[in-house]
């Protein structure tokens, strides 16, 4: 078999546009002081031909992988790409180590802004099982906060406001008196799922999607509430389904 390594089918021309691109790639980031294993997401246009370079998105991600802030990365991927292929669009997710707990980062650049979706894991106790038997029962729980903005945030600091919404935070390492004390704290700050979601919003008023989830200890089905203050975007709503 004779190879053409010349071909180039992808530069044919389409009268139809798409947008293609590359799901899942896993790649090790450097970010600031973390190495962090992230999976990402590149789109880009076809501009009248009939496929998207892939391997050029590959190379942009390889060569952008290390940067004080991820969205500095994600911010030079996109110009790497635009410098062959137009209109280029990058996500990625990734768990984001903060005290003992990993936070869960999904992160969308598109046309200078991003879409940020966090989530952190807390307890709470129930309200009307400690006012009916003097004890609220626990569980652990899940808060989400999407956000935009033109500029990165602060996961570290905005960790910190999230934790705050629960009854109390989870913590790994305890002996039997710090495991005490977590419990009493819980208990003292008795909180239902929706109780979290209001907080949260509270907290962020930028937020346009909050969401809290409680994995009941006592039923087999979740407890979930949440706060939508306009239509979420369909690109943050893809970043969550993955």
């Amino acid at each position: 078999m004779k190879l053409n390594l010349e071909a180039d089918v992808q530069s044919e021309y389409s009268a139809t546009d798409v947008h293609g691109g590359i799901d899942s790639l896993k790649m090790m980031f450097k970010v600031g002081k973390h190495a962090l294993p992230v999976r990402l997401r590149i789109m880009t246009k076809t501009s009248k031909t009939r496929g998207v370079h892939m391997s050029r998105l590959v190379e942009a991600a390889a060569r952008n992988s290390e940067d004080g802030h991820l969205e500095d990365s994600l911010r030079r991927i996109v110009s790497d790409v635009e410098s062959s292929q137009a209109d280029a669009s990058v996500g990625c997710s990734l768990e984001y180590p903060f005290r003992d707990i990993f936070v869960r980062v999904r992160v969308e650049l598109h046309r200078n802004r991003y879409a940020y979706s966090l989530s952190v894991p807390g307890i709470t106790a129930c309200p009307c099982s400690k006012e009916i038997t003097g004890v609220g029962h626990m569980q652990r729980a899940w808060l989400t906060v999407e956000l935009m903005s033109r500029d990165y945030v602060d996961i570290e600091e905005m960790a910190v406001r999230m934790l705050g919404c629960f009854s109390a935070a989870t913590t790994e390492m305890m002996k039997r008196s710090d495991e005490a004390m977590k419990i009493i704290e819980a208990q003292e700050n008795p909180r239902f799922v929706e109780d979290v979601a209001r907080e949260a919003a509270g907290a962020f008023p930028g937020a346009y999607f909050v969401e809290a989830r409680s994995e009941e200890s006592i039923h087999m089905h979740d407890a979930v509430a949440c706060v939508t203050r306009r239509k979420r975007l369909t690109t943050a709503k893809r970043l969550m389904s993955r």
